[in-house]
């Protein structure tokens, strides 16, 4: 082999080892303009060991890496895949879809889904197995592959025989098996009340399963995994993890067989303690996200009233409480978070009167 060939062959080494070395960020999609901005932040750089109610918050002192045309009132549509984030805006009169990506800071787009954005209830999206999955009440479609950058050929979709056998507006919360190809989810099931005395929040709820690679739906059992929102496997409890009822306490669930159908949940432990506490007046909403390697990133948006206008119905300064932190068994057995936490405190002022959009929790990705 040439010296020249080597040489190349090293370079491209090195170069796919700095991509797979990448490193991640939190990434954030405010309304801090008439339409919105992508930020960024390096989790490295927050407070350790600093309570996120005891840090001042501060202005974004970094440009955004990037504007969003979105409108706020239906800014609910926000999806990441890989290193891209999809603004899947609904009833939206856009051709295509605009994706953002983070790595390479450059804008494709994609065609829209045949629903084109127009659900009745909100669709389910999610990432599995390198795919990027759509589902609504009537319909199931998957994100195909890019083309090649030398193609003529448009970034489209593929409707699916596996429409989900629940509503997506009644999904509770949803979680990746560890296998990678496989997704959980506990929602309202589409058959009848199966108990009369359940209450109406409760009848009908059971959880489900899709295989990705057979594009097939099985159901689990009528119980409920006891989350709230996305959780995440955690290899080193061995455990699903997540919040619950999104008061900012978090639990550890046992990760249920994928062949198997249960009479009831599988175990769980609540742990002790909360990251923060949901006040009526001020809380907003919150994302939990995970970076790998048996870390989590809690981001947490509150109201902030301080130099707001009192005329205004709704105040348009808003606090963002980040914490990134891990979990584990104490010797009693009991889940607590690790002592080594990080935080940060950002403010932003919103530059309308709207209220709020329809979905108060940040938008909020590590990618």
């Amino acid at each position: 082999m040439s010296k020249r060939k080597v040489s190349d062959d090293r370079r491209g080494d090195c170069a796919g080892k700095r991509l797979k070395q990448a490193k991640q960020h939190l990434y954030l999609l405010l309304d801090d303009w008439e339409r919105g901005s992508v930020r960024k932040l390096d989790v490295d750089t927050f407070d350790s060991d600093a309570g996120t109610d005891l840090l001042q918050p501060r202005h974004f002192t970094e440009p955004p890496v990037a504007r969003i045309e979105a409108l706020h009132e239906i800014s609910c549509s926000f999806i990441s895949q890989g290193t891209k984030i999809f603004a899947m805006q609904p009833r939206e009169g856009k051709p295509a879809i605009p994706t953002f990506d983070t790595h390479a800071l450059g804008l494709t787009i994609c065609l829209w889904p045949s629903c084109r954005g127009d659900y009745v209830n909100r669709p389910l999206f999610a990432s599995i197995a390198g795919r990027l999955f759509l589902f609504t009440d009537v319909l199931a479609e998957a994100l195909g592959d890019p083309p090649p950058y030398d193609s003529k050929a448009p970034w489209s979709w593929t409707t699916i025989k596996a429409r989900p056998p629940f509503f997506t507006g009644r999904v509770l919360c949803h979680a990746l098996h560890p296998d990678g190809r496989t997704l959980f989810v506990s929602a309202g099931s589409r058959s009848r009340q199966r108990n009369c005395e359940d209450s109406p929040e409760q009848a009908g709820q059971s959880t489900f399963s899709f295989d990705a690679e057979r594009l097939r739906w099985r159901h689990h059992g009528d119980w409920v995994l006891p989350f709230s929102g996305e959780a995440y496997f955690d290899a080193e409890l061995e455990a699903l993890c997540g919040e619950r009822n999104g008061d900012g306490c978090f639990c550890a669930c046992d990760v249920a067989p994928v062949a198997a159908e249960f009479t009831s949940a599988p175990a769980w432990k609540l742990g002790q303690g909360r990251l923060f506490r949901k006040g009526p007046q001020l809380h907003l909403g919150a994302k939990l996200l995970y970076m790998g390697d048996s870390k989590f990133c809690l981001v947490e948006s509150v109201l902030y009233k301080e130099g707001d206008d009192r005329l205004c119905p709704w105040p348009r300064r808003r606090v963002l409480r980040m914490t990134t932190f891990g979990l584990k068994y104490n010797k009693k057995g009991e889940l607590r978070t690790k002592l080594r936490r990080a935080g940060a405190c950002r403010v932003y002022k919103r530059p309308h009167d709207f209220g709020e959009s329809l979905d108060r929790c940040p938008w909020a990705f590590w990618l």
